[in-house]
């Protein structure tokens, strides 16, 4: 299949629906059915929007798109998020995952897998700046004014929650 102008593939779900009838995640899952890495695509993205009546039949409209991810990985098959409807929460997973003969590039013959993984991030505690940065003061040595610190975590200054770069490389 090949889209010379482009594609959109639309899934319209009703929240209040999906919590009747117990459900609490929604995995957005992302193939690319021609098997090309979404690296070597001129554009691709994936988001959501918010209708006011799913399957209304409203055209794509750009003003409604509430998140627009671009997907970027070396990849055919991405796992942005994951919409846990009972909380009202999008969970960022950003799992890229490598092509593999295990692996069928659709939903069903992906689904064991995503259930692991979708359970992994659901469950993961992950420990908020405050604790990341008091284990990371406890471990090298004891906390010391401002002033006399090599190091210093705060949102005036030193490294601030902004640098997520500088965390992700350094601190996690």
């Amino acid at each position: 299949m090949t889209a010379p102008e482009g594609a959109c593939e639309f899934i319209d779900f009703e929240l209040a629906s999906v919590r009747q009838y117990g459900g609490r995640y929604i995995v957005m899952m992302v193939n690319s059915f021609t098997e090309q890495p979404f690296v070597t695509l001129p554009e691709c993205y994936a988001g959501w929007m918010l209708r006011q009546h799913p399957g209304s039949g409203e055209v794509f409209e750009p003003r409604t798109v509430q998140q627009k991810l671009d997907v970027t990985a070396d990849t055919q098959i991405c796992l942005p998020v994951i919409l846990d409807v009972a909380a009202n929460q999008v969970i960022w997973t950003d799992l890229a995952l490598r092509r593999d003969p295990t692996w069928a590039n659709n939903v069903e013959g992906n689904q064991q897998g995503v259930l692991l993984m979708g359970q992994a991030m659901t469950s993961l505690v992950q420990p908020n700046l405050y604790e990341l940065f008091t284990l990371h003061a406890a471990a090298r040595g004891t906390s010391t004014t401002r002033e006399r610190a090599d190091l210093v975590f705060a949102p005036d200054g030193g490294i601030t929650p902004f640098d997520s770069a500088v965390i992700r490389a350094e601190f996690l």
